[in-house]
């Protein structure tokens, strides 16, 4: 895969402490050794392709994360909101849009 092995380890580790799981947790429910998650957490390894599709769908992430990656798209806080954002309904995503956009606003200068 053409990708950095530091992004997906820095988006697979963020995940795996946002649903609170240990290596080994993870590592079974991925069905791979725990060493083989631990290089590719510490961008040791880079993943086959089916653990890629594997741990995308499992934390129902954006191959995006990884493959175009964005300044902030390691930010734990960044890629938690985003995680929740995939939670909401449409009227959610809607109030939020808007708190959003008069954040923004608000902090635009006169």
């Amino acid at each position: 895969m053409a990708f950095e092995s530091k992004q997906f380890g820095i988006v697979l580790k963020n995940a795996r402490m946002d649903k609170k799981l240990t290596q080994a947790e993870l590592a079974e429910i991925l069905d791979i050794s725990l060493p083989y998650l631990k290089d590719l957490e510490r961008f040791r390894n880079n993943p086959s392709y089916n653990i890629f599709v594997r741990v995308m769908r499992y934390f129902n992430l954006s191959a995006d994360t990884v493959i175009y990656p964005a300044s902030n798209l390691t930010d734990d806080t960044y890629q938690k909101v985003k995680r929740l954002l995939t939670r909401c309904n449409e009227k959610q995503l809607k109030v939020i849009l808007a708190t959003t956009e008069a954040l923004l606003d608000a902090n635009e200068p006169s």
